[in-house]
């Protein structure tokens, strides 16, 4: 058997693989800068997403609304959602946001009347109440409600006692004369609204709504009361108090209270020597600490008061929660968590706005102060 030896020979090197080497380098290149777009874009995005929360948190949006919006920003192409939470698009996002809810239909459509008040509205229009059809603008979004259904629509025209409305989402249980229903109206200062009446005409994109006259209020409305009630008022969560209760053994201190005092005076001196008698260099933070005031406003979502004369006007900065703890007189008692704001229009009161009051203890208070008399919200 005979052997024949193999011999490799590399290849020589062609001007073709100069063309190669051109084009995989050209390939990396786009590959890299095409990603690095969709990052940028993708940061940009989520930069837009962010603000919007910001925004929607500032309108009073609750979290059961937040999720719907974070639904609703989920199902957005990267591109459509650049372009609809960029802020000079918030009427493009309108449009988007009503076509995605009519396309969604397991959201609760109250909620979703809601969130487009609470986003969309002007500040002046926000604290109006409505009392007519008047008060219900050309492009209002409603839901109209009968049987148990309730279903998205909105105002295309309106006269003194009729209002146009659009079929788009209706179903046809309510495509029918002389059914009897009502629209559901919001406004974040004072609540929701049924406006009443009844289906009087149909054509091929809305129904004719004729109003009956009756208004009637609906869900998240607030009432406040004016009372002077005492409050216990106290940082959250409490301070371990088994910190405070160790005893230091002084034998072993290598500096005692005396000397400390001494070099702080020594301090102190020197300071008033190059600070032209400057002392609040010296002054120690303010701390939180519990204290009592007197109320001056109480509602089912915060209340107000003033600060004593012996607590800094700055404590609120120190701390991010306080518990509150108060009495209604011949009632129940109630302690929430809330945050603390200095009312801007009197710069006297302080807000603690509650964070985890559920549904159960809001509608307590509300009817502890339906019982007194209470009447609309403002605590701001």
């Amino acid at each position: 058997m005979e052997l024949v030896a193999q011999v490799w020979i590399f290849p020589k090197f062609e001007a073709i693989y100069i063309f190669y080497l051109f084009l995989i380098g050209l390939a990396a290149f786009g590959y890299i800068r095409f990603m690095n777009y969709l990052q940028s874009r993708q940061s940009h995005v989520f930069s837009y997403w962010n603000d919007f929360q910001k925004f929607a948190f500032a309108r009073k949006c609750n979290q059961q609304e937040m999720n719907i919006l974070h639904s609703f920003y989920e199902s957005l192409q990267p591109e459509e959602a650049e372009k609809y939470l960029h802020p000079e698009n918030r009427g493009k996002l309108r449009n988007a946001l009503y076509r995605y809810f009519l396309k969604t239909p397991e959201n609760p459509t109250e909620k979703e009347v809601n969130l487009f008040d609470k986003l969309f509205r002007s500040s002046a229009d926000m604290k109006k109440e409505i009392d007519s059809l008047e008060d219900i603008p050309v492009g209002e979004i409603g839901a109209l409600e009968a049987d148990g259904r309730e279903e998205l629509t909105y105002v295309m025209q309106k006269t003194n006692d009729d209002l146009l409305l659009s079929t788009k989402a209706l179903s046809k249980e309510f495509l029918v004369l002389g059914k009897e229903a009502s629209l559901y109206v919001f406004r974040p200062s004072s609540g929701g609204y049924l406006v009443h009446g009844v289906v009087t005409n149909l054509n091929q994109d809305g129904i004719v709504f004729h109003f009956n006259g009756t208004i009637e209020r609906k869900g998240e409305a607030h009432l406040m009361l004016l009372a002077r009630y005492s409050l216990n008022i106290s940082p959250w969560p409490p301070k371990d108090g088994t910190k405070e209760s160790i005893e230091l053994d002084r034998s072993k201190l290598i500096l005692s209270e005396e000397s400390i005092d001494h070099q702080f005076d020594m301090l102190r001196k020197i300071s008033k020597e190059q600070h032209g008698e400057d002392e609040s260099k010296f002054a120690l933070p303010e701390t939180a600490k519990p204290f009592t005031a007197l109320s001056e406003r109480i509602s089912d979502r915060g209340l107000t008061f003033e600060i004593p004369p012996d607590i800094s006007t700055d404590i609120w900065k120190v701390q991010d929660l306080w518990e509150v703890s108060f009495s209604f007189p011949d009632g129940p008692g109630f302690s929430f968590r809330g945050k603390m704001f200095p009312v801007k229009q009197k710069g006297e009161l302080y807000l603690i706005r509650y964070v985890d009051a559920d549904e159960f203890a809001r509608k307590q208070v509300y009817e502890e102060i339906k019982k007194r008399g209470g009447s609309r919200e403002i605590l701001t």
